[in-house]
């Protein structure tokens, strides 16, 4: 008889004790919205952006074209340019004597100019790491001498990542 006040006492325990072991459900975070307005739509006279030239003859003539091009900016030694889908990768060497602040001023000159060159051309990652630059450069060469951009996936992957803070 008197079990009863002692069982009515534990079974509550028992239920607060399971219930709150078991993991609460939380929402899944919201997706971040992009800054800026929403993109719109393509209309029906829109086209998708073509995209870079695939093949080595072609991507080693546009390539050359828009380092032509980086090199017109004041403070460029010399540039070189891979073409990767629509991203084009561009290591600068810097004429001695710039100033360590202009540095930033002519990467994003050179971003400006090499978009500008070619539509195409979506993204434009720059850079004037030492290291990285000569990377860019055994890729270019190999390019040039017929190798599929294909094969250097790895390496091209590699460069972007070393890159990707400084996007333009």
């Amino acid at each position: 008889m008197k079990k009863w006040p002692v069982w009515f006492s534990i079974i509550p325990l028992v239920l607060m004790l399971v219930s709150g072991c078991t993991a609460a459900r939380k929402p899944a975070p919201p997706a971040p919205a992009a800054p800026g307005p929403a993109p719109a739509a393509p209309g029906p006279a829109a086209t998708a952006p073509r995209p870079l030239p695939t093949t080595p003859a072609e991507a080693h003539r546009l390539a050359t074209k828009l380092a032509a091009e980086a090199e017109k900016v004041p403070g460029v030694k010399s540039a070189t340019v891979v073409l990767t889908g629509n991203t084009a990768i561009v290591g600068l060497d810097i004429k001695s004597g710039v100033e360590r602040g202009r540095t930033a001023a002519i990467k994003d000159e050179v971003a400006r100019r090499v978009r500008a060159a070619d539509n195409r051309v979506a993204t434009v990652q720059v850079t004037t790491d030492p290291d990285t630059v000569t990377r860019i450069r055994r890729v270019a060469q190999g390019i040039s001498r017929g190798t599929p951009v294909a094969s250097f996936n790895r390496e091209i992957q590699e460069i972007l990542r070393r890159i990707t803070p400084t996007t333009r």
